[in-house]
């Protein structure tokens, strides 16, 4: 944008110009949906960072620091998928060599594309039948949910209907692309198992029951570091629509846009208050809200296959932690295409194969786990440390698929795989270790993501990678010894009844001395005299638990998390989504 419409933009004093972020100024300046009929015009080897901005808002990412690459995200409303868009990602990406990435908000994302070819890709997606708008950028996100949605033997509304007039509504909104103060992600399930971490949306729409009657209690201002607030709210299926359309518009207009570090509708309740939101909500909406009703959430564990409702079976094909070679989307394409059979994308970055008259497929999958969520990676995106795809070796994998343990994987604090809502989170990191800047990871712990509950608490900041597996099999074990069907469960019970400090030199105490000993007291010096009574220290520090954790750090491996690094992770939070 030239400084010339820049200056167009109309703003009260000079002040107000100089402190509004960017993308406000290119709001004020031009539509997103205005600039759309530019991008075939484009020489995308020569953006400018407005450029980038705007791109977004039709699923075509670049970012300055790797001006050479360039991604599309597709959106697929529900997870929904056809075998026909299935054979056609598939050629697409075999005639461009793009990879595939399954996210977690049920959507695909192709990764490789250049200058010269992203346009071309951008027009075969959407020859296809297949959609880009709005699945970055200030905008209602994949709008997500079950992926039992309607089939589902915990399923009681199916929800799809009306995720398709919530997408209608939004998609292409000459007045809503790209305006809206920041992204909304927006969750819907009409099923009691809760199979996916919705709190971590900034809206959720949760099945609730009152007065006899099925419907939906609102949770607001949700995101991968918080979880959604009770907006004491119950809606029927018939108003869902009319109540969407009227938060869209108040996040519109109330929405902050000053400080783009702050204005997410999670801020918006932060500074206002959630009971004024309300009160903004009931002012635009046109009759008074119900008070809520009883939640329906239960924690259900899922297997590689599952009977359906109508006595068919689903069957789970695993991803590459979130990557899925061309070949293999063909595969299933053509085989579901031959069967008469159903595909769906899971908020767990994996493939459903649905209504399989028997539990038995003739398609085989590589990897072994099912419930690990994992960010791209540095070898996708910029910003994370981690090249994901291959820092798993480092994880259990074998403890982590038979125990069923939620494990979300972030590559930095940016938090995409939502490491705050998982039984066991990880943050990637780079520290000085040895001398020597090295891999390391923060460990979450304690999540209690089915009912909203609690995020998991960061228990270790600076574990080096080339210790992390046994760090967590020492973990997991502790899970293991205990009388809880779910980790879960675990975590309520016993993980979080514990300090922080005790619990990083609990594990770090075992880690050292290798000894086979488990939790058996709250009392938590007792049990560390009892145990490791005999380590310095623990000696030396008593019942400062913070100081012994230090000491005991120094003595294992030497490592500093520097201020580059704490800047950097801070900074990559609230950079461009």
């Amino acid at each position: 944008m030239s400084t010339e419409q820049l200056a167009a933009v109309e703003l009260n004093t000079k002040e107000d110009f100089e402190n509004y972020n960017i993308r406000e100024k290119l709001k004020k300046a031009q539509r997103p949906f205005d600039y759309y009929k530019h991008i075939k015009d484009l020489d995308y080897e020569q953006l400018a960072e407005s450029d980038r901005y705007f791109l977004q808002d039709f699923g075509i990412y670049n970012n300055s620091l790797n001006d050479e690459e360039f991604m599309l995200r597709l959106r697929f409303p529900a997870g929904r998928i056809t075998s026909e868009q299935l054979k056609s990602i598939s050629n697409i990406c075999n005639k461009y060599d793009l990879t595939i990435i399954l996210t977690a908000r049920a959507g695909m994302q192709l990764h490789g594309l250049e200058a010269h070819n992203v346009y071309e890709a951008y027009k075969a997606v959407e020859e296809a039948n297949m959609n880009t708008w709005q699945s970055f950028g200030d905008n209602v996100r994949n709008i997500t949910t079950d992926i039992f949605d309607g089939i589902g033997k915990h399923n009681i509304i199916e929800v799809y209907p009306y995720i398709e007039q919530m997408q209608d509504y939004i998609l292409k909104n000459p007045e809503y692309v790209g305006l809206l103060p920041r992204r909304l992600s927006i969750g819907i399930s009409g099923s009691y198992a809760n199979g996916s971490s919705f709190f971590a949306s900034d809206i959720y729409f949760a099945l609730a029951k009152k007065d006899d009657i099925y419907g939906f209690n609102v949770y607001l201002g949700g995101k991968n570091t918080e979880i959604a607030q009770d907006a004491n709210i119950f809606l029927k299926k018939e108003e869902i629509l009319d109540f969407y359309k009227t938060i869209i518009r108040v996040f519109y207009i109330h929405g902050l846009r000053l400080d783009r570090e702050r204005n997410r509708l999670y801020h918006l309740l932060e500074e206002i208050g959630i009971e004024k939101f309300v009160a903004l909500l009931q002012e635009d909406y046109k009759s008074e809200f119900n008070s809520k009703g009883d939640i329906q959430l239960q924690k259900v564990e899922f297997e590689d296959f599952n009977e359906l409702k109508d006595g068919s079976y689903s069957f789970c094909y695993h991803s590459k932690f979130a990557k899925i070679e061309a070949s293999e989307v063909l595969n299933i394409s053509e085989y579901c295409e031959k069967h008469n059979l159903e595909t769906r994308i899971g908020t767990d970055q994996q493939l459903y194969i649905l209504n399989l008259k028997e539990n038995k497929i003739d398609l085989e999958h590589d990897n072994i786990n099912r419930t690990i969520v994992a960010c791209a990676g540095s070898e996708y995106c910029p910003y994370a440390y981690w090249t994901i795809k291959d820092e798993v070796q480092y994880l259990p994998l074998k403890k982590i698929q038979k125990n069923k343990i939620l494990v979300g994987f972030s590559g930095c604090l940016r938090g995409c795989a939502k490491h705050e809502h998982a039984d066991i989170g990880l943050v990637g990191l780079k520290s000085n270790y040895l001398g020597n800047r090295e891999k390391t990871a923060s460990i979450y712990l304690g999540g209690l993501y089915t009912e909203g509950k609690a995020l998991a608490r960061k228990v270790f900041t600076t574990i080096p990678l080339t210790n992390l597996k046994e760090i967590l099999e020492i973990i997991i074990e502790e899970y293991e010894n205990s009388s809880y069907k779910t980790f879960e469960s675990f975590s309520e019970n016993v993980l979080n009844k514990y300090s922080i400090e005790f619990l990083n030199l609990w594990v770090l105490a075992k880690f050292k001395t290798k000894k086979k000993v488990y939790l058996d007291s709250f009392d938590e010096v007792a049990i560390l005299n009892k145990y490791f009574g005999d380590l310095e220290s623990i000696q030396n520090c008593s019942d400062d638990f913070d100081s012994a954790v230090k000491l005991l750090s120094k003595e294992l491996w030497v490592y500093k998390e520097s201020q580059e690094d704490i800047k950097l992770n801070k900074t990559y939070v609230m950079m461009i989504e």
